[in-house]
């Protein structure tokens, strides 16, 4: 993934990637502070990826379809956003440590 935007206000996090018609496998959406999501009045499924303070992988939902909600773990306070088979083809799993620069 090359292209991670940051939602961190309360507009970016409310639109989120609802004005998008897709999303390639290179690019990301990571929402903070966040812990759950929906995909209501998407176009797209998307692989959903919870992370701690210190960007630990805490839960993965992957295939989201559109007009479903998801709930992350207790301790997930960030949310990133990756297309659909994007967990699988970049190998994240539980308990890495994802590094955005």
């Amino acid at each position: 993934i090359n292209a991670i935007n940051i939602a961190n206000t309360f507009w970016t996090r409310l639109v989120g990637l609802l004005n998008r018609a897709e999303l390639s496998h290179t690019e990301g959406l990571l929402i903070e502070p966040c812990s759950s999501i929906h995909t209501v009045g998407m176009r797209f499924a998307i692989d959903v990826i919870y992370l701690s303070k210190e960007n630990k992988v805490l839960g993965v939902h992957e295939s989201v379809a559109p007009y479903k909600f998801r709930v992350g773990p207790k301790m997930a306070i960030k949310v990133l956003e990756v297309s659909e088979g994007n967990v699988n083809r970049t190998g994240i799993h539980l308990d890495d440590i994802l590094i955005f620069d």
